[in-house]
């Protein structure tokens, strides 16, 4: 067994549905099924669990998706959004979450946390050139995660939508 696999997943879905402030260590460690010692080996902070989760979080999201050359990355997008709200809950987003939370007292975490946008808005620049249907199209990603709060997965779904009538319009249609 990986243990600190094990304190990984506890703590993303911990700090998902608590706040990262609000899950003590104590909790963190009965969760993954660890002593505080062994939680310690592989994450000398709360800060470096943090960052390990964002960063884990947010390669396994961008390893879903499709090339951004690919003709379908973007209904693909979508599709991977609903399908993480689906299986990982449409509570919000996880990164604005650590970014609420740090913002004003961790300049290092709160960055990190907008990394996944920045990294989101290279994925798309990648896919769509013409830049107000690539703006666009993130507004609608950004909109369905929050719409998500309400509309669970279905936002995603319906921003998809909407994403394929702005890229048919601007000539960019993904759907060929």
């Amino acid at each position: 067994m990986d243990k600190r696999q094990d304190i990984l997943n506890a703590a993303e879905r911990l700090f998902y549905a608590n706040g990262f402030h609000a899950t003590s260590t104590d909790v963190l460690c009965r969760e993954a099924g660890v002593s505080t010692r062994t939680f310690y080996r592989y994450f000398p902070s709360r800060d470096h669990l943090t960052e390990a989760v964002m960063d884990a979080r947010q390669q396994r999201f961008f390893a879903d998706l499709l090339p951004p050359d690919s003709p379908q990355a973007i209904p693909h997008l979508f599709a991977v959004l609903a399908h993480w709200m689906q299986a990982q809950g449409a509570e919000g987003c996880f990164f604005l979450k650590v970014w609420g939370e740090y913002a004003q007292q961790d300049a290092r975490l709160s960055a990190h946390a907008l990394d996944f946008r920045y990294g989101l808005r290279r994925y798309l620049s990648a896919c769509i050139p013409v830049a107000a249907a690539r703006d666009a199209v993130w507004m609608l990603f950004e909109g369905a995660i929050t719409a998500g709060l309400i509309l669970g997965p279905h936002a995603a779904h319906q921003a998809a939508a909407t994403a394929a009538l702005v890229l048919r319009h601007s000539g960019e249609d993904h759907e060929k």
